[in-house]
């Protein structure tokens, strides 16, 4: 028999005891995993135990059941609720129906009514539990299909020019993520000629998928007697890390299977449209391979006219990305391999300059939207200029450029490390200068500051050790404190200053704080106690 959760909610101490232990709730499918004596207590433990039913009475301080019912209803709609009133009005009901209760029932309600509305609720728990299982038995038969379905589309975006409109809802309908700006094609034979080894043969397209999806991501199909490999990525693939690792994975099949690999790889391009051009050049790279037994893959540029080479730009722009998160030794590789690149156009030492100072007015770009200040000598714009014209090598200007970009890593890393601080600072700051707004919230301080409630918990709660409601409630406690201590106003008063408008809760919450308090009190002086003893 399956078992659903129950949370029961009443002011009433006796009524919520006899409720609880008054019913074999075990015997009728149900769990109680929680009791409230209001609608906040209840909505404070639905994150936590996710009940499948609450029932609760409609009279209740802080929040009443309705109330209850309409967050339960716009916040879980996986949840029922039924309500008790000892009330026979009829706008009640209405407003319980609009707000999606299951069952309107009126006090006293004896065993047997009680029983035969629970055995009710429980069909439809069990009834809705079966129609969510087909639906995943619907989805789980579609994902099976998946992989068909995914061959057929890819075999269509290779060889011929899809409308975008069909395309986009394809890749939506198929869960593919095609959102990389940049792809490549690697088209692949693998295998002894001759021989057929169906096991073999999917170890080591699974071997050479392994090892490109180290630097790409990678879609993996089958055209004709060819093995298709789809690569994408943000920027430019570097044709060296391919190769490499075309290279590296062809020694080792060499080494387990005995067999080959053949890859022709393609040129890059920007758009899906560029697909069946991409394949094409892929596919002719790799009959080209084929005759050179020697060789594990074949470049489409290696069987074409040299091309112009690209500027320094798309470099640059690699160490931009790059440089918020590669290691020291990762970023002084890029500016290492680019400085070699650079020393291939045989620039004289005024334009070489020129060209030093274009590129680090583009790294640049890429550290102010952090904000970022320092004195030191090649900080500001001027007096970067004046220092790299002042250097009189080539191998002055190299050193200089990888200074700078390792200067700009620090001081990036620093300020992230920095801002996690700040954010829990800034909010402590809103909150002292704002505690006394009864708007504010976890969702207002995030909306100020411009961050994700998720993000901001996670980090105020890493940077001082708590959440952010219990620090707030303890500041406006503090407050409510000393005003107790030093005015004569009223606690409704007092109240209403520290941010709880409501009397009757700002009292609840009070006493909740300060019997916390009293009880960590006496739980250090009873330890101490014994000690003495």
């Amino acid at each position: 028999m399956r078992i659903f959760s129950i949370i029961l909610a009443d002011d009433e101490p006796n009524i919520l005891y006899g409720m609880q232990k008054g019913i074999d709730w075990e015997s009728l499918g149900f769990s109680v995993v929680g009791t409230a004596q209001n609608g906040k207590e209840v909505l404070d433990m639905m994150d936590e135990f996710h009940p499948d039913l609450v029932i609760s009475d409609i009279k209740m301080p802080f929040m009443d059941g309705l109330e209850l019912a309409k967050n339960i209803h716009e916040n879980y709609m996986n949840t029922k609720v039924i309500l008790f009133s000892g009330w026979d009005d009829f706008t009640y009901a209405r407003l319980a129906i609009s707000y999606g209760v299951s069952e309107y029932v009126m006090k006293p309600i004896d065993y047997e009514e009680m029983q035969r509305l629970l055995i009710k609720m429980y069909q439809e728990l069990e009834k809705e539990y079966n129609e969510k299982i087909n639906r995943v038995r619907l989805e789980n038969a579609y994902t099976q299909s998946l992989p068909l379905l995914r061959q057929q589309f890819f075999s269509r975006l290779m060889t011929e020019v899809m409308e975008e409109k069909e395309c986009r809802r394809q890749i939506k309908n198929l869960k593919l993520d095609l959102s990389d700006q940049v792809y490549s094609v690697i088209a692949v034979k693998v295998g002894k000629e001759g021989k057929k080894d169906i096991l073999s043969e999917l170890s080591m397209k699974e071997t050479l998928k392994e090892a490109l999806e180290k630097i790409a991501h990678v879609h993996e199909f089958g055209m004709g007697d060819k093995e298709v490999f789809l690569l994408g990525g943000s920027k430019r693939h570097e044709i060296g890390k391919i190769t490499r690792s075309i290279q590296e994975t062809a020694v080792m099949i060499q080494r387990i299977f005995g067999a080959r690999i053949s890859c022709g790889i393609s040129n890059s391009g920007e758009n899906l449209k560029d697909m069946p051009a991409l394949y094409a050049q892929a596919a002719e790279a790799l009959d080209y391979n084929l005759v050179l037994p020697e060789e594990s893959y074949t470049y489409y540029n290696d069987i074409m006219p040299h091309q112009e080479e690209e500027d320094w730009n798309s470099q640059v722009e690699m160490i931009g990305k790059s440089i918020t998160y590669c290691t020291e030794e990762e970023l002084k590789k890029q500016v290492g391999d680019l400085i070699a690149w650079l020393h291939k156009g045989h620039y004289n030492l005024n334009e070489y300059q020129i060209v030093i100072l274009e590129i680090s007015f583009s790294v640049a770009r890429f550290y102010k939207k952090y904000q970022i200040t320092s004195d030191a000598e090649f900080a500001g714009s001027k007096k970067m200029a004046v220092k790299i014209l002042s250097l009189s090598t080539g191998e002055e200007l190299d050193h200089w450029l990888l200074n700078y970009c390792l200067l700009i890593r620090s001081l990036i890393q620093k300020k992230q490390i920095d801002n996690n601080v700040v954010l829990a600072e800034n909010a402590m700051k809103i909150v002292k200068k704002k505690f006394r707004n009864p708007e504010l919230s976890v969702e207002s301080i995030c909306g100020e500051l411009h961050v994700s409630t998720s993000y901001f918990s996670k980090i105020f709660k890493q940077e001082t050790g708590g959440t952010f409601i219990n620090y707030l409630i303890s500041r406006r406690m503090e407050e409510a404190k000393k005003l107790l201590l030093q005015t004569d106003y009223k606690s409704q008063t007092i109240g209403a200053m520290v941010g709880y408008p409501e009397p009757n809760y700002f009292s609840y919450v009070f006493k909740k704080k300060l019997w916390n308090l009293t009880c960590k009190i006496q739980k250090i002086c009873t330890v101490r106690y014994i000690d003495r003893k």
